[in-house]
């Protein structure tokens, strides 16, 4: 009968790989290592790990805050704590330099910093940021307050040209002047219608039949000759002007018109060509 052999046992020695673990991590069985060490491969590693901090520049750990200092808690800054308290950051900074360090923008929870008494905690002679780290910017300095700018004047407004005064008509009288309402309107005449300074202008006559017309020395006649147009224009302009010319009634092409909304009523045939006011309208004046 063969014989049974007894099996063996052969010792194996598992090897188990080794993983670094980073500082300040913690790790499930080994606690919470604050240096660079390794653990077994296979343990678990939380994956948001707890960060021990380095000990705090100058903190002051075992004081207690009294009433009037402040513990600084996360999210605090040194500007904000000194505008709680009614001061400028300078002044908190150079009360608690022992305490905050070098860096006034460095400053972590738990650190009591005086807000009131004297400044017997002399900040360092100047203030320079910490080689190498990033954010020591020193707080932003006051802005000084801008100079007063002193009201430019309103310009003075531009003289308005001066308006070139009427030219004055030449009129022919053979009974004296015209009446200053008659001169007034001639000389507007001249000045407005182009051509109308180039005419000859009746003024006062004794011969004439209407002792209201050119005897008044408020009836004028522009002689325009063959010139229609211009007879057309002179008519036209008074009639546009009726009351500031005082016109009281205009004579052309042996017609009247006696209101400037009127219509215009033929007249009985005098002749001649000027007897019929052909050549020359004949206007009369309100008196």
């Amino acid at each position: 009968m063969a014989k049974h052999r007894a099996p063996r046992y052969v010792r194996t020695k598992k090897v188990l790989a080794k993983a670094p673990v980073a500082a300040g991590a913690t790790v499930v069985g080994f606690g919470v290592l604050s240096s660079p060490a390794q653990a077994f491969a296979g343990t678990t590693v939380l994956t948001h790990a707890v960060e021990i901090p380095a000990a705090t520049p100058g903190a002051d750990a075992g004081r207690t805050a009294p009433e009037a200092d402040h513990t600084v808690e996360r999210g605090d800054t040194i500007a904000r704590i000194a505008a709680a308290h009614g001061q400028s950051w300078r002044e908190l900074y150079q009360r608690n330099a022992d305490v905050i360090g070098a860096d006034p923008n460095r400053i972590f929870p738990g650190q009591v910093l005086h807000t009131a008494g004297s400044a017997g905690n002399a900040a360092p002679a100047a203030w320079a940021p910490v080689a190498g780290s990033a954010g020591n910017a020193a707080p932003a300095a006051a802005v000084a307050p801008l100079a007063a700018v002193a009201p430019t004047p309103a310009a003075a407004p531009a003289p308005v040209a001066a308006t070139a005064p009427a030219a004055t008509a030449s009129i022919t009288n053979s009974a004296g002047n015209v009446a200053p309402q008659a001169q007034a309107a001639a000389n507007r005449v001249v000045s407005e219608v182009p051509g109308a300074d180039a005419i000859t202008i009746g003024g006062t006559r004794a011969s004439a039949t209407d002792p209201n017309g050119h005897p008044s020395g408020l009836a004028l006649d522009y002689m325009v000759g063959s010139d229609a147009a211009l007879g057309d224009a002179i008519v036209a302009f008074h009639v546009a002007h009726w009351d500031e010319l005082g016109v009281e009634y205009v004579i052309w092409q042996q017609r009247i018109l006696t209101s400037p909304t009127g219509a215009w009523k033929a007249m009985a045939d005098r002749g001649s060509a000027t007897a019929n006011h052909m050549d020359h309208p004949h206007v009369n004046y309100v008196g």
